[in-house]
């Protein structure tokens, strides 16, 4: 089954829209749609009607028999005619339209982006991509499993967690330096007041507990506010989730993540806080309380 496909830019986006043009009478040979009863007939029936995912028509908001217009698409236009339920599949994230209707639209007709086939049982599916590959095109070909572009897509996606981690890791030692130091200039303009603090009995491990807890406190409260905000931006549909060039995912926004996230950061901001708090409990109680000049 020849498939048609139109989306929008894949580079370093968190919202990408996939249309796949495919012929209607042949696509339910390779998907399984759960859709309402008489949507499909009506989507079978209209040459501009699409079926979309759950997930897709939940964040933009859009019903059966909505019409809708895409923008980022340079304008194309398709009435809704079916929600596909979730299935925890790709399928939550694309938009199925008409093969012919979405050639007509790019003015490129006959003309498709990749070919389904369907093994027959039994049939070993790398044989088969073999077997195709060594057939005599007018064009180049790669044929691979399903499996394969699955597992190609994931990896890619496991780039990008990858990266994540690897900024969060950098902005965690930013951290830790920049509550080291605010807390270093802090202490060096309350030396009088820790000097005063020994002198009336506060042992060192006391003065270095209260430097350490004041660091964390703030540590705390940023990362509060981090989280908070980005709850806030998760709510309002600003963070949705992230995507290749063939498969989106949703973020996850719980309690165990921001718990996670909340210990790290206040555990960087109470490590920031050592060395100030060791400055802090050494301090010389004599030239504390010396009068200053």
């Amino acid at each position: 089954m020849p498939v048609r496909l139109m989306m929008t830019s894949c580079q370093s986006s968190t919202d990408v829209i996939a249309l796949h043009g495919v012929d209607k009478r042949l696509v339910r040979r390779f998907r399984n749609f759960d859709v309402a009863p008489g949507e499909w007939e009506e989507f079978a029936a209209d040459t501009s009607g699409a079926l979309v995912g759950a997930k897709i028509a939940r964040r933009y908001g859009w019903r059966p028999g909505e019409h809708v217009t895409l923008q980022e698409l340079e304008g194309v236009s398709f009435t809704v005619r079916g929600i596909v339920q979730p299935r925890g599949s790709a399928d939550d994230f694309l938009i199925y339209v008409d093969r012919s209707f979405l050639q007509q639209i790019e003015d490129e007709l006959g003309l498709s982006h990749y070919v389904l086939v369907k093994a027959a049982p039994g049939v070993d599916a790398a044989a088969l991509c073999r077997a195709i590959a060594e057939m005599p095109f007018t064009v180049q070909v790669t044929a691979q499993p399903e499996e394969a572009l699955v597992t190609t897509i994931l990896d890619q996606l496991a780039d990008l967690v990858r990266l994540s981690r690897a900024v969060v890791g950098i902005v965690i030692v930013v951290l830790l330096i920049a509550v080291g130091n605010a807390i270093s200039m802090a202490t060096r303009d309350r030396f009088r007041e820790f000097g005063v603090l020994r002198t009336l009995g506060f042992p060192r491990r006391a003065v270095a507990f209260m430097v350490i807890g004041e660091g964390t406190l703030q540590g705390l409260v940023g990362a509060l506010a981090g989280c908070l905000v980005v709850q806030g931006l998760a709510w309002a549909g600003l963070i949705r989730s992230v995507a290749t060039c063939a498969m989106t995912v949703d973020f996850l926004v719980g309690p165990r993540p921001w718990a996670v996230s909340l210990a790290v950061v206040t555990l960087a901001a109470a490590l920031g806080c050592l060395l100030p708090a060791w400055s802090a409990s050494r301090v010389d109680i004599l030239r504390a309380l010396r009068p200053e000049e």
